[in-house]
């Protein structure tokens, strides 16, 4: 009802005229063109012209103009219409698309709560302590998470400075050395 209000006042009125005079004029454009067609086929047995072939000629632009009206004064119901039909479509849409891309939102969201660098204190082997699918603290040595099961990145020690590095990396990424 709060539509109903905001409308401007002589919209129902536009609407209600709107409503009437497109079918009526779609109907006389019908019933004229109509004429001139039986005009114009019945005087194939006959060597006289059809006397009101006229009527096809006029009846046709006015079967146009009520279609137009007809659409106008419709045009919020049809639009409720295919909005009703499409909604849920769109809904579903959104929502494999969010479920999709929800690991990817859900790490980002992790990193900026998390950080980019280690805080005071903390070592990069410290930042390799949580799951990086659900956040949860990983227990010591554990290969799988306990709480998603995701398997953790296995690290490789770099013989020279120590630092971990992930198993696929072939060069540490602290002091350039070869690794393995």
């Amino acid at each position: 009802m709060d539509d109903e209000r905001r409308i401007d006042p002589q919209h129902k009125q536009t609407r209600a005229v709107l409503r009437l005079v497109g079918p009526v004029t779609l109907g006389v454009g019908l019933v004229f063109v109509a004429v001139g067609l039986v005009s114009f086929f019945g005087s194939f047995g006959s060597f006289e012209p059809p006397r009101y072939f006229w009527c096809a000629i006029v009846g046709l632009p006015m079967m146009g103009i009520g279609i137009g009206l007809c659409k106008l004064a419709y045009l919020a119901q049809i639009s409720r219409y295919v909005m009703g039909e499409m909604a849920p479509v769109q809904k579903d849409t959104f929502n494999v698309v969010a479920h999709g891309v929800r690991p990817g939102v859900e790490a980002l969201a992790r990193a900026f709560r998390k950080g980019f660098t280690p805080t005071a204190g903390e070592t990069d082997a410290d930042q390799g302590s949580r799951c990086p699918q659900c956040d949860a603290p990983r227990d010591g040595s554990a290969r799988f998470c306990g709480r998603c099961g995701a398997e953790f990145a296995r690290k490789v020690v770099c013989a020279s400075c120590g630092r971990g590095n992930p198993s696929d990396h072939h060069f540490c990424g602290q002091c350039g050395e070869r690794l393995g």
